[in-house]
């Protein structure tokens, strides 16, 4: 376990993400990732933030949908990265 002032790394591997999204609402923006470790374990990660500066975890999660083209149809996901990028 970590102790205060550590940091707590969690890992994952990429097959394993199961879905992401990047929203926005307001001033706040969103971003998530679910990850299916098991067929009876889930864990969906979140963050929020405010500004114009896009956050490393963010920035990971929009890497791995890029990365993962093949498993979204292309048009469709052509389509989501422009309307994230309007949304940021």
């Amino acid at each position: 376990m970590a102790k205060k002032g550590q940091d707590l790394t969690l890992k994952f591997m990429p097959e394993e993400v199961v879905g992401a999204e990047v929203m926005r609402s307001g001033d706040y923006k969103y971003a998530s990732i679910a990850i299916k470790k098991s067929d009876n374990e889930r864990c969906r990660i979140s963050y929020e933030w405010s500004g114009d500066n896009i956050p490393d975890f963010v920035m990971g999660v929009m890497a791995w949908m890029q990365a993962n083209q093949e498993v979204v149809d292309q048009a469709k996901n052509e389509e989501e990265f422009a309307a994230i990028k309007e949304r940021l």
